[in-house]
């Protein structure tokens, strides 16, 4: 049995969606959900093994909650569901397991279940890696960290990231408005923050360098950074961080 979510933020959409799934004994619609936030966070709640993706939703869209996606739902495959002509549909042919085309028909739905139905173990995977190759090629940055608080995804702007902290085995990212958990580590927290004002200063410490007040050297060459931003805290640099600090920073 396959467990299915929705995401689309037309009802009427969910429900003839729904309907014909519902036909195929092979799935079971475990939840749904009305926009690319919404879908985050249910996605870390119910495990799907597939979710139906809208494209074309207001907000988040499909290829920005995808995207999103791949971090908190690593194992979930993607199905795509636009009211796109098929021409326009075949850069989502790579990347996504499958595509329906609205209005939906039952025969492509039941073909695209059979076809998830078939993947075996090893193609899973391999579907799993074409999304991800996908999306890294669209060249798709979504400026949002995803985070966790009291069992709640939360979706946090770059700029509001003070500094993310390897701490007992946890990440947590501390902002003005409170402290967050990200699920992950900090080299795969790094990675995703690259292109961004965020920098891995410390083994243990990223730093946004725009909320940085102060630098104050330190003993063996070392730094410290005074960070602001509503949090007053100090953050250790490694010596080996120091050089692409002072050329961030401008420093001589």
């Amino acid at each position: 049995m396959l467990r299915a979510i929705i995401v689309d933020d037309e009802a009427p959409a969910r429900d003839e969606l729904k309907y014909l799934l519902s036909q195929e004994n092979a799935v079971a619609v475990v939840g749904e959900a009305d926009s690319g936030p919404a879908a985050i966070t249910l996605a870390v709640e119910a495990k799907p093994d597939i979710i139906f993706l809208d494209v074309a939703m207001r907000g988040l869209n499909g290829l920005e909650t995808a995207f999103i996606l791949r971090s908190v739902a690593p194992a979930s495959l993607v199905v795509f569901a636009t009211a796109y002509d098929e021409y326009a549909l075949r850069a989502f042919e790579v990347g996504a397991v499958d595509y329906l085309l609205k209005p939906f028909e039952a025969e492509r739905v039941h073909a695209a279940v059979e076809r998830l139905k078939k993947y075996r173990p090893e193609e899973w995977h391999q579907a799993v890696n074409r999304v991800d190759e996908t999306l890294r090629r669209s060249k798709l940055v979504v400026q949002k960290l995803p985070v966790d608080k009291n069992g709640k995804i939360t979706l946090i702007p770059y700029q509001d990231i003070a500094y993310a902290l390897a701490q007992g085995g946890r990440v947590v990212v501390v902002t003005e408005s409170g402290e967050y958990e990200y699920n992950g580590t900090l080299a795969e927290m790094q990675e995703r923050l690259k292109d961004s004002t965020l920098m891995r200063v410390h083994k243990s410490y990223i730093v946004n360098l725009d909320k940085v007040k102060e630098v104050t050297p330190w003993f063996k060459g070392t730094f410290w950074l005074k960070v602001d931003g509503g949090v007053n805290a100090e953050i250790p640099v490694s010596k080996a961080q120091i050089k692409q600090l002072k050329d961030a920073l401008g420093l001589k």
